[in-house]
């Protein structure tokens, strides 16, 4: 009769897990039984062998059935090879929670892992009374990540822990086999271990090739480069920094910053820096350290920069940009509309065109802010003199400070000989447009304010205080009054910029527009086609979340996959085509018309007044939108006004400011009174 053993664990997963191991060496020689208490066990066990998963299961069996056995093992268990890979991939250093059923099981896995060579990491045992562990944010557990305490998100499932050797050749030695059936169970059992030794030699090697493969590339790079972990210890150094600071050909990871720098003052920024750059000097190296911190981790990376050490990539910046050329190449003529919205924005642009204060150009993207920024341009006083724009959302923060400001000679290495003039210097006596200017980093915010107030540059790495007559668009689609309160805008900076303001209406609120477009768009495009009216219809009543620009790219496709001389409705692209059939279900605006004509009057006159005063960079106050209604028969006292300015800035058609910021009027504020307007000519 062949022999019998009962394996018992706590859960299914366990025993699914421990009972494949046992088949896989023992299943020729030894009936296998197994059973789990999760899943409920008979009120008496049996066998030649009961063999429990752990220690604690023994115990926890012991109080529902009754044992009767030749022999009980509490059995030994250690870490699943196939799953060691897992571990190997956590970066050296990390605190990592164990988590298992049992704080006796969790300790003697953390001995296992120690023992297999998996030492790279800090292990810590979980506790079943405690919640929270500082400072650790991983997890391993051997299927039983349900345990993980909620807060650590990176849980990681290393699978059921097998029986180890010693509790095989303990179920061989009682059932005395002999040495040849001995043998064979031995080596199915080491071949597993010689596979994971070999997962573990192999996995070493690929992080050596690694680490060298990252230790080449870093010493490639012109920039200084070093990393230090939470512990202050060094974890990348490139020879860059050898050279900067004159150290000996040695290893230095694993030592501590101290070692390797010296000066007080780099190593405080370093390790406790605020800022996200600054300016030391080195043995006469004017250099710019830029920290970056991982609060994850908790290391640092310093790089260090000699000024501004990109000028290969500024370099290929510049070619792109030259493309654009130094001049503006758009007059008000190429702004088209017949709407009240855009002729009266032209109007005002041409105004504000004829004064040298700084514009602030707001709307929507895609609305053709860049244009009215040519178009001024051409209309002002320095129409013979140089234009430039520039996207400062398409560039890093040095790169930018480069292109604005300029850099001297010998700034940095491999720099331009001569230094290079900064896009202020080359506009002198034009206009310089920023485009998105809502995008540039308060350290630009800081030196751009400077340009504004005092009207002269110095360029990077320089010394010499340059004097410059530029005049600035700007120009942005960003919620610049949200960025202010969340304090990554400067709000000195916006009221420079903001001297006069100019709003371009969305697509959306000038619909008439949309056919002149349309059949300008056509006839740029050297094609004899018309476009048929239900096709020009849907055009007209799409919500153009991309405006002007959204338009043009989706007449451009219509005008490739029409067929013969006709656009019709099935030349839509497919997404845009779904968009406008459920804007058609819907209703066209989202507006609600005020009940009564005086209502509508009034609203105008409050919403146009602020316009105006924004226009002319002047603070829209009570007492001066009273005397405007008076002077348009419809006097409202600022008791009244206040109210329904209250009224107003919940809706989000103006935003109240005290002092000179004053009352300002919205991109939602000027679509609301163009629609005002259009439903009092409907009314009346």
């Amino acid at each position: 009769m062949k022999n019998s053993l009962t394996l018992i664990t706590g859960s299914t997963k366990t025993r699914q897990a421990l009972t494949n191991q046992l088949i896989q060496l023992l299943e020729e020689y030894i009936t296998i039984n197994s059973f789990a208490i999760d899943e409920g066990v008979p009120d008496e066990f049996k066998d030649d062998i009961i063999l429990f998963s752990s220690e604690e299961v023994k115990y926890e069996a012991e109080k529902y059935a009754k044992i009767t056995a030749n022999h009980i093992i509490a059995g030994k268990r250690t870490l699943n090879h196939e799953n060691v890979d897992k571990l190997l991939r956590i970066a050296e250093g990390t605190k990592v929670l164990v988590v298992n059923d049992g704080y006796q099981s969790t300790v003697e896995l953390i001995q296992s892992l120690y023992q297999l060579g998996i030492n790279h990491l800090e292990f810590f045992p979980f506790k079943s009374d405690q919640l929270y562990y500082p400072d650790i944010h991983v997890a391993v557990s051997p299927g039983e990540t349900h345990l993980t305490p909620t807060y650590i998100k990176d849980v990681l499932d290393i699978g059921v822990r097998l029986f180890d050797i010693s509790t095989i050749l303990h179920i061989i030695d009682y059932f005395h086999f002999n040495d040849n059936i001995a043998t064979l169970i031995s080596e199915k059992y080491l071949r597993n271990i010689i596979e994971l030794h070999r997962d573990l030699i192999d996995a070493e090697q690929d992080a050596k090739k690694i680490n060298r493969h990252i230790q080449s590339v870093v010493n490639a790079v012109d920039d200084g480069i070093l990393a230090i972990d939470g512990y202050k210890r060094i974890t990348v150094l490139n020879e860059r920094i050898v050279d900067l600071f004159h150290l000996p050909n040695n290893r230095y990871e694993g030592k501590y910053l101290d070692e390797i720098i010296k000066q007080q003052n780099i190593k405080d920024f370093i390790l406790n820096g605020t800022e996200t750059s600054k300016f030391f000097s080195i043995d006469n190296v004017d250099i710019v350290i830029y920290r970056t911190y991982n609060i994850d981790d908790e290391r640092i990376v310093a790089t260090f920069k000699s000024v501004n050490q990109a000028f290969e990539i500024e370099k290929t910046a510049q070619i792109e940009f030259r493309k654009q050329g130094f001049y503006a190449r758009y007059d008000f003529n190429d702004i088209i509309g017949e709407h009240q919205s855009i002729i009266e924005c032209k109007r005002v642009a041409t105004k504000l065109a004829k004064a040298e204060h700084p514009i602030l150009i707001q709307g929507e993207t895609g609305t053709g802010k860049e244009l009215f920024a040519h178009a001024i341009h051409q209309q002002s006083f320095r129409k013979n003199g140089p234009f430039l724009a520039i996207n400062c959302s398409a560039f890093t923060e040095s790169l930018l400070e480069s292109e604005l400001f300029g850099y001297e000679d010998g700034t940095f290495t491999g720099a331009k000989k001569g230094g290079k003039k900064g896009l202020f210097e080359f506009a002198d006596g034009g206009t310089i447009f920023l485009d998105e200017i809502g995008d540039i980093s308060l350290n630009v915010q800081s030196h751009l304010l400077r340009v504004l107030q005092e009207q002269e540059i110095r360029r990077i790495g320089g010394r010499k205080i340059i004097p410059i007559n530029v005049r600035v668009i700007a120009a942005t689609n960003k919620d610049i009054y949200r960025k202010i309160s969340e304090g990554s805008f400067r709000s000195d900076l916006y009221y420079r910029l903001n001297v006069l303001n100019l709003f371009i209406p969305p697509l959306r609120s000038r619909r008439t527009d949309i056919q002149l477009l349309v059949q300008h768009f056509i006839s740029q495009s050297g094609k004899r086609v018309s476009i048929e009216e239900d096709a020009l219809y849907a055009l007209s009543n799409m919500d153009w979340q991309g405006n002007i620009r959204e338009l043009k790219s989706v007449l451009n496709f219509m005008l490739t996959v029409c067929e013969g001389d006709k656009i019709t409705q099935k030349d839509f692209p497919h997404t845009s085509y779904e968009q406008n059939e459920q804007q058609l279900k819907s209703d066209k605006s989202h507006y609600s018309i005020p009940k009564s004509v005086l209502e509508i009057k009034e609203s105008i006159t409050i919403l146009e007044t602020i316009k105006q005063c924004n226009e002319l960079g002047k603070a829209a106050s009570r007492e001066f939108i009273s005397n405007k209604s008076e002077e348009k028969g419809r006097y409202l006292s600022t008791q009244q006004i206040r109210l329904r300015l209250d009224v107003m800035e919940n809706k989000g058609l103006i935003t109240k400011g005290r002092g000179r910021a004053g009352t300002k009027i919205t991109a939602d504020g000027i679509e609301y009174l163009y629609f005002l307007k259009e439903n009092l000519q409907k009314t009346i």
